[in-house]
């Protein structure tokens, strides 16, 4: 079976193959082998954020013109309320992020574009029911002064989703315990 995101736009089909095309072609020295993992790990680490229920340490994580877009829709611009989102709809999951295949385009010395074949596996707090969800993330990174890499565009390609999620949107007003402003 081919891979095949729902989107179905071929503009997101050409993104994710431009990646492919250009990462496959580069040449790589040490110094940018570790830039390379350091892109990969900024990925792995929103992970292991959104596992942890440390969602609030993603707002550091993206860049100030982070935006974010679920299946070619754009569904923000402000880092902030996505890490707040992403702790509203973890908050009554016992959730398992994984990402495989990394390809990461270094297309420049402080920007690069990743793409990651993603699975979760998620499990109700409430009744114990599965939710498992099939996706490609295109994401786009910038590298900052200090060095660090910060996700400046988040793309979620849906594959395959088993499963239902609550409402993924807080109620307005919502902060989550402990959050604090900022």
């Amino acid at each position: 079976m081919a891979v095949k995101i729902m989107s179905r736009e071929q503009r997101d089909d050409a993104l994710i193959m431009e990646v492919i095309r250009n990462a496959r072609k580069q040449d790589y020295t040490p110094d940018l082998l570790c830039e390379l993992q350091k892109v990969v790990e900024t990925k792995y680490y929103y992970w292991w954020l959104m596992d942890m229920k440390k969602e609030e340490c993603a707002r550091e994580l993206f860049a100030k013109d982070f935006s974010y877009y679920y299946n070619g829709y754009l569904v923000t611009e402000d880092g902030a309320e996505q890490a707040k989102t992403s702790k509203w709809t973890n908050s009554s999951l016992v959730t398992m992020h994984m990402g495989h295949q990394p390809m990461v385009w270094l297309m420049d010395q402080t920007h690069a574009r990743g793409i990651f074949q993603y699975e979760d596996h998620h499990v109700s707090i409430e009744d114990g029911s599965v939710i498992e969800t099939w996706m490609v993330y295109c994401d786009d990174f910038k590298k900052c002064e200090d060095g660090s890499w910060h996700i400046s565009t988040m793309r979620m390609y849906p594959k395959q989703s088993d499963g239902r999620y609550r409402n993924p949107f807080p109620p307005d007003g919502w902060i989550p315990e402990g959050w604090e402003q900022g």
